[in-house]
């Protein structure tokens, strides 16, 4: 039987996983998660957040510890998320944590604001601001390296990538997911992101 992944598709934490598992090769069923009606995930896992990873009986949630499932038990297949070198997994493991406590920061404030329907406000151009100082760091890495960890994609990239690609909706992006045209709108990764739009890109190419 294929993984089944409960999906909220427009989700960071939800664009991480379905990454993760395109960029194995891991095939995987999605199960569309209706946020107004979580019963059937609360039924599975016990408790009513996304995404939620269902291999062999087996269920997991929250994006980070469904990333180190799938590498420690997939390890053959694809390249690896994380990394046999001490070094390194510190280094993806610090990358991972400042996605998760400092750029999450401004994208939820604006999917707080979003999901309101009070309209846009000051916070916006804060997110904004925010958001181009927060990517400093990965604009002055990849001067360098293609990829924020070592010389190929890791867990690294992938758990950042998918929280700024908010801040660089194209069109294609905005007809996909209803909420899209409002961070199109209104949250600009700003100058001199050049190389971090494009690692962005990079990393987005595996969620298809």
């Amino acid at each position: 039987m294929a993984i089944q992944l409960y999906d909220l598709a427009p989700s960071p934490n939800n664009i991480k996983v379905r990454i993760a598992l395109h960029y194995k090769g891991i095939p995987f069923e999605r199960i569309a998660v209706n946020p107004q009606e979580r019963e059937q995930l609360v039924e599975v896992s016990g408790q009513p957040l996304t995404p939620v990873l269902v291999d062999d009986g087996r269920v997991l949630f929250d994006s980070s510890s469904i990333l180190r499932w799938i590498d420690a038990n997939y390890r053959e297949e694809g390249p690896r998320l994380f990394s046999a070198d001490y070094a390194s997994m510190g280094e993806i493991e610090r990358w991972e944590s400042h996605a998760r406590t400092e750029l999450f920061g401004p994208i939820l404030a604006m999917f707080r604001l979003c999901m309101s329907n009070a309209g846009p406000d000051e916070s916006c151009a804060e997110a904004s601001r925010a958001l181009n100082e927060l990517t400093l760091c990965h604009e002055e890495r990849l001067s360098s390296q293609d990829w924020l960890v070592g010389d190929a994609m890791s867990a690294a990239d992938i758990s950042a990538a998918p929280l700024i690609c908010y801040a660089m909706v194209d069109d294609a992006f905005a007809r996909k997911y209803p909420i899209a045209p409002f961070f199109q709108q209104h949250l600009k990764l700003g100058e001199g992101r050049e190389r971090t739009r494009a690692w962005v890109e990079r990393v987005m190419a595996y969620d298809r």
